[in-house]
């Protein structure tokens, strides 16, 4: 139990560290965080949490921001409701875009600067999942051989 919590901890800051080192707002863990957080039975507010709490001190209050929010639960129940974790992070950035861009959105739905700019998101979400995904098959397979 012990281990668990310094790994939650440890992860928790890392994601924390990704939003202040300055990415590029299309190149972020988080959204790859809330499609898999299920998977290692953290809450949803884990990736809302960490987006609520870094947006309070970089961003401030945005447009935008309930839509934004309301993405990130979606990715979580997407990610714990279909099998494949790749395609809940795909369905999850669709989502993104379609839900982002419309409205009083900069760019709307499948402009080419949305769509790049989405498509940055994809790989970075689909990134993080493989990470996590390969980083838990990992762990798995070392209890295994110490059982």
């Amino acid at each position: 139990m012990k281990e668990l919590i310094k790994s939650a901890g440890l992860l928790v800051a890392v994601l924390v560290a990704t939003r202040l080192i300055g990415l590029p707002d299309n190149v972020t863990p988080l959204l790859g965080l809330a499609v898999f957080a299920s998977r290692m039975n953290l809450s949803p507010w884990v990736s809302v949490g960490i987006l609520a709490v870094t947006d309070v001190f970089f961003l401030g209050l945005y447009g935008h921001m309930p839509i934004v929010y309301a993405c990130m639960f979606s990715a979580y129940f997407i990610g714990k409701y279909m099998s494949n974790m790749y395609a809940s992070g795909a369905i999850s950035v669709l989502l993104w875009h379609l839900t982002v861009n419309i409205g009083p959105g900069m760019f709307p739905p499948f402009s080419p600067e949305a769509l790049l700019f989405d498509m940055r998101l994809l790989v970075s979400t689909l990134a993080f999942i493989a990470l996590l995904d390969v980083t838990q098959r990992l762990t798995q397979q070392l209890r295994q051989s110490q059982v």
